[in-house]
Protein backbone atom coordinates (compact mmCIF):
# COMPACT_ATOMS: atom_id res chain seq x y z
CA UNK A 1 0.00 0.00 0.00
CA UNK A 2 1.42 3.33 -1.12
CA UNK A 3 2.02 6.03 1.82
CA UNK A 4 1.06 9.50 1.37
CA UNK A 5 4.24 11.71 0.55
CA UNK A 6 3.64 15.89 1.23
CA UNK A 7 5.25 19.43 0.37
CA UNK A 8 2.99 23.16 1.53
CA UNK A 9 4.64 26.23 0.91
CA UNK A 10 4.17 29.07 3.31
CA UNK A 11 5.62 32.67 3.26
CA UNK A 12 8.21 34.27 5.38
CA UNK A 13 7.66 37.96 5.88
CA UNK A 14 9.42 40.87 8.12
CA UNK A 15 12.84 41.66 8.07
CA UNK A 16 14.10 39.62 10.10
CA UNK A 17 11.92 35.94 9.10
CA UNK A 18 14.77 34.73 7.03
CA UNK A 19 16.97 34.61 10.04
CA UNK A 20 14.21 33.26 12.53
CA UNK A 21 13.70 30.41 9.99
CA UNK A 22 17.06 29.41 9.29
CA UNK A 23 17.89 29.68 12.94
CA UNK A 24 15.22 27.32 13.20
CA UNK A 25 16.19 24.81 10.12
CA UNK A 26 19.70 24.82 11.62
CA UNK A 27 18.82 24.11 14.75
CA UNK A 28 20.70 27.07 16.70
CA UNK A 29 18.34 27.82 18.82
CA UNK A 30 18.86 26.50 22.51
CA UNK A 31 15.59 27.04 23.16
CA UNK A 32 13.96 23.98 21.07
CA UNK A 33 16.16 21.77 22.17
CA UNK A 34 14.26 21.32 25.80
CA UNK A 35 12.15 18.34 27.10
CA UNK A 36 9.00 20.47 26.04
CA UNK A 37 9.84 20.69 22.50
CA UNK A 38 8.98 18.26 19.55
CA UNK A 39 12.97 17.97 18.74
CA UNK A 40 15.14 15.17 20.17
CA UNK A 41 18.55 16.45 20.52
CA UNK A 42 19.65 13.20 20.56
CA UNK A 43 18.65 13.22 17.08
CA UNK A 44 19.87 16.30 15.81
CA UNK A 45 23.06 15.02 14.53
CA UNK A 46 21.67 12.76 11.98
CA UNK A 47 20.02 16.07 10.15
CA UNK A 48 22.04 17.35 6.92
CA UNK A 49 22.22 20.32 4.76
CA UNK A 50 21.73 19.59 0.70
CA UNK A 51 22.01 23.22 -0.41
CA UNK A 52 23.43 26.89 1.56
CA UNK A 53 25.52 28.19 3.78
CA UNK A 54 26.65 26.99 7.19
CA UNK A 55 25.33 29.30 9.33
CA UNK A 56 21.46 31.07 9.46
CA UNK A 57 23.73 34.39 9.77
CA UNK A 58 25.31 34.12 6.61
CA UNK A 59 22.29 32.82 5.14
CA UNK A 60 20.25 36.19 6.11
CA UNK A 61 23.56 38.68 4.96
CA UNK A 62 23.58 36.73 1.36
CA UNK A 63 19.95 37.00 1.05
CA UNK A 64 20.12 40.80 2.11
CA UNK A 65 23.22 40.71 -0.32
CA UNK A 66 20.84 39.79 -3.00
CA UNK A 67 18.37 42.26 -2.75
CA UNK A 68 20.53 44.95 -2.72
CA UNK A 69 22.24 43.71 -5.86
CA UNK A 70 19.01 43.39 -7.07
CA UNK A 71 17.72 47.07 -6.47
CA UNK A 72 15.76 46.48 -3.28
CA UNK A 73 16.67 48.85 -0.38
CA UNK A 74 13.33 49.19 1.05
CA UNK A 75 10.97 46.04 0.38
CA UNK A 76 7.11 46.45 1.11
CA UNK A 77 5.87 46.48 4.78
CA UNK A 78 3.82 43.12 3.85
CA UNK A 79 6.95 41.88 1.59
CA UNK A 80 7.49 38.00 1.47
CA UNK A 81 11.22 38.15 1.93
CA UNK A 82 10.97 34.59 1.07
CA UNK A 83 8.91 31.45 0.47
CA UNK A 84 9.45 28.56 2.66
CA UNK A 85 8.63 24.79 0.86
CA UNK A 86 8.26 21.76 3.58
CA UNK A 87 9.26 18.17 2.37
CA UNK A 88 7.46 15.46 4.54
CA UNK A 89 7.70 11.81 4.10
CA UNK A 90 5.34 9.47 6.76
CA UNK A 91 6.71 8.49 10.17
CA UNK A 92 7.54 4.92 9.36
CA UNK A 93 10.34 6.09 7.07
CA UNK A 94 12.77 6.95 10.00
CA UNK A 95 13.78 3.46 9.54
CA UNK A 96 14.54 4.00 5.50
CA UNK A 97 17.18 6.09 3.84
CA UNK A 98 15.67 9.46 2.72
CA UNK A 99 18.64 10.81 1.18
CA UNK A 100 17.96 9.72 -2.49
CA UNK A 101 13.92 11.30 -1.71
CA UNK A 102 15.20 14.84 -0.51
CA UNK A 103 17.96 14.96 -2.77
CA UNK A 104 14.86 14.55 -5.92
CA UNK A 105 12.78 16.90 -4.21
CA UNK A 106 15.79 19.36 -4.45
CA UNK A 107 16.11 19.04 -7.93
CA UNK A 108 12.45 19.23 -8.67
CA UNK A 109 12.08 22.38 -6.57
CA UNK A 110 15.12 23.96 -8.91
CA UNK A 111 13.26 23.40 -11.88
CA UNK A 112 9.74 24.05 -10.64
CA UNK A 113 10.39 27.78 -8.59
CA UNK A 114 12.31 30.65 -11.28
CA UNK A 115 13.74 31.87 -8.18
CA UNK A 116 16.69 31.51 -6.49
CA UNK A 117 17.12 28.36 -3.75
CA UNK A 118 19.14 29.76 -0.42
CA UNK A 119 18.74 26.38 2.06
CA UNK A 120 18.03 23.19 1.77
CA UNK A 121 18.05 21.43 5.32
CA UNK A 122 17.25 17.76 6.14
CA UNK A 123 15.67 17.44 9.78
CA UNK A 124 15.50 14.01 11.08
CA UNK A 125 15.36 14.92 14.78
CA UNK A 126 11.18 15.02 14.89
CA UNK A 127 8.44 12.41 14.99
CA UNK A 128 8.42 12.63 10.55
CA UNK A 129 11.30 13.21 8.35
CA UNK A 130 11.34 16.13 6.87
CA UNK A 131 13.03 19.01 4.70
CA UNK A 132 12.98 22.71 4.74
CA UNK A 133 13.42 25.00 1.90
CA UNK A 134 14.03 28.50 1.56
CA UNK A 135 13.37 30.23 -1.83
CA UNK A 136 14.58 34.11 -2.03
CA UNK A 137 11.42 35.42 -4.51
CA UNK A 138 13.48 38.13 -6.51
CA UNK A 139 11.92 38.24 -10.17
CA UNK A 140 12.45 41.21 -12.32
CA UNK A 141 14.00 42.96 -9.60
CA UNK A 142 11.29 43.10 -7.04
CA UNK A 143 10.52 40.49 -4.11
CA UNK A 144 7.81 38.68 -5.87
CA UNK A 145 6.64 35.80 -2.96
CA UNK A 146 3.04 35.78 -3.30
CA UNK A 147 3.55 35.58 -7.35
CA UNK A 148 5.93 32.70 -6.85
CA UNK A 149 3.25 30.90 -4.57
CA UNK A 150 0.53 31.67 -6.57
CA UNK A 151 -3.23 30.78 -5.87
CA UNK A 152 -5.20 27.62 -5.36
CA UNK A 153 -4.72 26.55 -9.27
CA UNK A 154 -1.16 26.84 -9.27
CA UNK A 155 -0.88 25.27 -5.78
CA UNK A 156 -2.29 22.29 -7.39
CA UNK A 157 -0.34 22.26 -10.54
CA UNK A 158 2.55 22.02 -8.51
CA UNK A 159 1.34 19.16 -5.89
CA UNK A 160 0.87 17.56 -9.60
CA UNK A 161 3.66 17.86 -10.88
CA UNK A 162 5.78 16.48 -7.83
CA UNK A 163 3.46 13.62 -7.85
CA UNK A 164 4.70 12.65 -11.27
CA UNK A 165 8.34 14.14 -10.93
CA UNK A 166 9.24 12.52 -7.52
CA UNK A 167 6.71 11.23 -5.15
CA UNK A 168 5.32 8.06 -7.53
CA UNK A 169 8.89 7.06 -7.67
CA UNK A 170 9.36 6.47 -4.27
CA UNK A 171 5.50 4.67 -4.01
CA UNK A 172 4.44 8.00 -2.76
CA UNK A 173 0.77 9.31 -3.51
CA UNK A 174 -0.36 12.47 -2.27
CA UNK A 175 -3.13 13.03 0.31
CA UNK A 176 -6.75 11.87 -0.65
CA UNK A 177 -8.62 15.03 -0.51
CA UNK A 178 -11.89 13.63 -1.10
CA UNK A 179 -13.95 15.75 1.78
CA UNK A 180 -14.69 13.34 5.16
CA UNK A 181 -17.92 12.75 6.63
CA UNK A 182 -18.10 14.31 9.94
CA UNK A 183 -17.85 10.57 11.83
CA UNK A 184 -14.58 9.97 9.77
CA UNK A 185 -13.22 13.22 10.62
CA UNK A 186 -14.17 12.47 14.00
CA UNK A 187 -12.34 8.91 14.27
CA UNK A 188 -9.52 9.90 12.22
CA UNK A 189 -8.76 12.26 14.93
CA UNK A 190 -9.04 10.47 17.49
CA UNK A 191 -6.66 7.72 15.41
CA UNK A 192 -4.09 10.64 15.21
CA UNK A 193 -4.08 11.86 18.86
CA UNK A 194 -3.79 8.05 19.41
CA UNK A 195 -0.86 7.99 17.45
CA UNK A 196 0.80 11.17 19.01
CA UNK A 197 0.28 9.35 22.92
CA UNK A 198 3.98 9.27 23.38
CA UNK A 199 5.05 11.77 21.09
CA UNK A 200 6.57 14.76 23.28
CA UNK A 201 4.50 17.36 21.28
CA UNK A 202 1.87 16.61 23.50
CA UNK A 203 4.00 18.55 26.37
CA UNK A 204 4.04 21.70 23.94
CA UNK A 205 2.93 24.66 25.54
CA UNK A 206 1.24 25.04 21.80
CA UNK A 207 -0.29 21.89 22.25
CA UNK A 208 -4.01 22.91 22.94
CA UNK A 209 -4.10 24.94 19.41
CA UNK A 210 -2.37 22.02 18.14
CA UNK A 211 -5.05 19.25 19.07
CA UNK A 212 -7.71 21.45 18.14
CA UNK A 213 -6.25 21.92 14.27
CA UNK A 214 -5.97 17.91 14.16
CA UNK A 215 -9.66 18.32 14.78
CA UNK A 216 -10.78 20.55 12.33
CA UNK A 217 -8.44 19.05 9.70
CA UNK A 218 -6.99 15.77 10.72
CA UNK A 219 -5.80 14.73 7.28
CA UNK A 220 -2.37 15.92 6.96
CA UNK A 221 -1.65 14.74 10.27
CA UNK A 222 -2.68 11.35 10.00
CA UNK A 223 -0.69 10.91 6.47
CA UNK A 224 2.60 11.93 8.64
CA UNK A 225 1.85 9.16 10.88
CA UNK A 226 0.75 6.68 8.10
CA UNK A 227 -2.60 6.72 9.76
CA UNK A 228 -5.26 5.61 6.82
CA UNK A 229 -8.73 6.99 7.37
CA UNK A 230 -11.85 4.63 7.84
CA UNK A 231 -14.11 5.40 5.54
CA UNK A 232 -17.84 4.98 6.88
CA UNK A 233 -19.59 3.34 3.93
CA UNK A 234 -22.98 3.87 5.13
CA UNK A 235 -24.93 6.94 4.00
CA UNK A 236 -22.36 9.12 4.35
CA UNK A 237 -24.72 11.54 6.48
CA UNK A 238 -23.48 13.03 9.89
CA UNK A 239 -25.53 13.34 12.98
CA UNK A 240 -26.31 16.79 12.10
CA UNK A 241 -27.35 16.00 8.66
CA UNK A 242 -29.54 13.24 9.71
CA UNK A 243 -31.41 15.25 12.27
CA UNK A 244 -31.80 18.67 10.24
CA UNK A 245 -32.94 16.10 7.23
CA UNK A 246 -36.18 16.89 5.71
CA UNK A 247 -37.31 13.13 5.25
CA UNK A 248 -40.62 12.63 4.97
CA UNK A 249 -43.39 14.69 6.32
CA UNK A 250 -42.80 18.37 7.89
CA UNK A 251 -39.67 18.39 10.22
CA UNK A 252 -39.33 18.44 14.19
CA UNK A 253 -37.94 20.58 16.57
CA UNK A 254 -37.99 18.82 19.79
CA UNK A 255 -41.31 17.15 20.35
CA UNK A 256 -43.08 20.00 17.82
CA UNK A 257 -43.98 19.54 14.26
CA UNK A 258 -42.79 22.56 12.16
CA UNK A 259 -45.76 24.52 9.96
Amino acid sequence: MASDGLFRMKSIKGPNGILVAMRHNKRELQTERGARDNIDPLKSHLNYSLFGLKTAEEINRYSKIQMINAGIDKPRKNAVYAVEIVFSLPISWHSQDTRSFFEDCREWLVKAFPAELISFEVHLDESAPHAHALILPIIDGRLQGSALKGGIANINRLQADFLNAVARHYGLRMGSRKKLSFNDQENLAKKVLNGLANDPVMKSSVWAILRDAIASNPLPYAQLLNIQPSLNRGNGKSFVAIMTSKGKGKPYIGNERVN
